[in-house]
């Protein structure tokens, strides 16, 4: 089971969500709920990028102990006070144009197969399916991310690197018996859409909060 730790249930975003993961029963949890949250039969662990910090720092035991067990957490958003052991807090990146954004893949991850970085780079407000040409075009840059941790824990892996001096925007690392899977930006699933040409990944993100790699 995968559960998505967001600011409040809806039953918009509990669509979204399992459209997103494929998962065909409700996903959405309020953060406020996770204490009480029974987690033995939970693989995987989505936070999004607007949960309470100060909340999740209070929380940081159970969390801990849930990735150390073997469980798996994607932390989406800028950390200004690190919930888990090996979080660093966020750092705005310098920048002046899309070519301080762009993202360069340093390493293969399960979760990006098949999708070309520089489909994430643009943002536009026109619905339908957009081509490479069309986002360069009109296309906004920045909504991926523009920033990176303050440092990387031992052993991470950095999967995407911003602009020239590849400062890490996605990274992996372990923590005990589990992983934690980090996007120092809006949250992964709003990049996951048939008109971006990622739909796919949605799959893939959850086999990889199911450990179907391993």
């Amino acid at each position: 089971m995968i559960i998505r730790a967001v600011m409040q249930e809806t039953p918009e975003l509990a669509a979204a969500a399992s459209a997103v993961t494929g998962e065909t029963q409700p996903v959405l949890l309020d953060v406020y709920r996770l204490p009480e949250t029974d987690l033995s039969q939970v693989t995987g662990m989505m936070i999004s990028g607007d949960a309470d910090q100060v909340f999740l720092a209070e929380q940081q035991p159970l969390l801990d102990a849930f990735v150390a067990g073997g469980g798996r957490v994607l932390v989406n958003g800028h950390v200004q006070r690190p919930f888990l052991s090996g979080l660093a807090p966020w750092r705005k990146l310098a920048f002046s144009g899309p070519r301080d954004l762009r993202l360069t893949r340093l390493h293969d991850h399960p979760v990006w197969a098949g999708a070309d970085p520089d489909l994430f780079l643009f943002s536009t407000g026109e619905s339908g399916p957009q081509t490479l040409e069309r986002l360069r075009e009109i296309g906004v840059a920045g909504f991926y991310g523009r920033g990176y941790p303050a440092w990387l824990p031992d052993e991470a892996t950095v999967i995407h690197g911003l602009g020239d001096l590849l400062a890490p925007i996605d990274y992996e690392y372990p923590l005990g018996n589990g992983r934690v899977l980090v996007h120092c930006g809006n949250d992964l699933t709003h990049f996951i859409s048939a008109d971006r040409g990622t739909a796919h990944m949605g799959a893939q993100l959850a086999a990889w909060l199911r450990a179907e790699d391993e």
